[in-house]
């Protein structure tokens, strides 16, 4: 099966190509500019792996959250290549592909992406279960939850930021010093999995976004205001 994985989430770009012979993985900083690099990274990976767009079989994107702007490039990309070849689509929550790729750690995990505005994405994963969803969030939310809980591996590209902020936690904290991680290798496996579950998503499937857009919450303090005038 050759399957194809892009996380557009964050600044950096992750594309991951596996395919019957061999796999590759691109991690790749533009600095947020998915647009004018995703398409010609594709093609590359897939030309040097002898193949063409029309040969893959799945294809499989992060679905947030993270940034607006790259999920939508990111899963737009996919939707084009799925409905000219007739490929199946599946996507996958941004935090569950971040915290399978340290799967391996022996505690919880607490997979972050700055969100900005003092505030992140973050959820917390403790043996392969979810103990919260998706989070829009400050550190000591984070500490609250993880009452009890003896160890925790913060992981993602702003670990090194979020985790001094997880107070007060009596437990033992360990930082992941990997920012961008490969997390291609989990993205193709919970693909597949979901894939063979449940098929492919719906065209329709858009990204899963957990914070309101400015204009949102001017207009709900608007009407808030309203209501008390």
């Amino acid at each position: 099966m050759n399957i194809l994985t892009v996380d557009t989430s964050t600044e950096a770009m992750r594309l991951y190509l596996s395919t019957e012979e061999a796999t590759e993985s691109r991690i790749l900083n533009f600095g947020g500019m998915h647009s004018e690099h995703l398409v010609p990274e594709m093609l590359s990976m897939c030309k040097e792996a002898g193949l063409a767009l029309k040969d893959l079989s799945l294809l499989v994107c992060t679905s947030g959250p993270g940034s607006f702007t790259g999920l939508r490039i990111g899963m737009s990309a996919l939707k084009g290549i799925a409905l000219a070849g007739s490929i199946p689509l599946v996507s996958i929550p941004t935090m569950e592909a971040i915290a399978d790729a340290v799967s391996f750690f022996p505690g919880a995990v607490v997979p972050v992406i700055d969100a900005r505005k003092k505030r992140y994405y973050s959820t917390i994963i403790n043996e392969g279960k979810r103990l919260c969803p998706d989070l829009d969030c400050a550190g000591s939310e984070i500490a609250e939850l993880l009452k009890g809980i003896p160890l925790t591996l913060v992981t993602g590209p702003d670990a090194e930021a979020f985790a001094p902020t997880i107070t007060p936690y009596e437990g033992r904290l360990v930082v992941d010093a990997v920012r961008y991680r490969d997390i291609g290798p989990s993205l193709a496996k919970l693909g597949m999995k979901k894939f063979q579950e449940k098929g492919a998503d719906d065209i329709g499937t858009g990204p899963v976004y957990i914070r309101k857009s400015d204009a949102e919450i001017a207009l709900q303090k608007k009407m808030g205001a309203e209501a008390n005038g």
